[in-house]
């Protein structure tokens, strides 16, 4: 496994890969139209390409295919996006990406996590992440409630 800094050709593999994580996490009842209509306007090769662009976007690649993917903002230190393909959790890919992001900051990094991910809760907990506030999502006219994790 390795990690390295994201090209703008491989925005339709992460807009393929962060629509695959996202509804395996939220979609365990079955994809609803709110659902579909984010992942949609939201994971598109275009959008992915910006985030590329202007923030520090890494890869995880086992042999020559991404398996995972991570969005850091380097003024806020916030971890906007970590997303490692299910079948690939467990393999150390969430780890080395937490790993090179945490070369951008000697102050901490921080990030929300929905409350209901208590597979990825466990997994941040490990890295050192604690519980420091929370932050609500909004979809579909609905609030979901996020945690925050800050690491030091």
């Amino acid at each position: 496994m390795k990690i390295r800094k994201a090209q703008l050709h491989d925005s339709e593999v992460l807009a393929a890969l962060c629509i695959t994580v996202w509804i395996d996490t939220y979609c365990f009842e079955g994809i609803e139209p709110a659902h579909a209509s984010y992942v949609l306007t939201e994971f598109t090769p275009e959008k992915l390409s910006k985030r590329i662009e202007s923030k520090a976007v890494y890869v995880a690649e086992l042999g020559d295919l991404i398996v995972g993917v991570s969005v850091l903002d380097e003024e806020t230190f916030e971890i906007e996006t970590l997303y490692v393909l299910p079948r690939f959790t467990g393999k150390g890919a969430g780890r080395l990406l937490i790993s090179e992001l945490k070369k951008h900051t000697s102050s901490g990094l921080f990030l929300t996590c929905w409350e209901g991910n208590m597979g990825a809760r466990e997994f941040y907990g490990k890295l050192g992440f604690v519980e420091s506030g929370e932050a609500f999502f909004e979809l579909d006219g609905k609030r979901i409630r996020n945690v925050e994790l800050r690491n030091s």
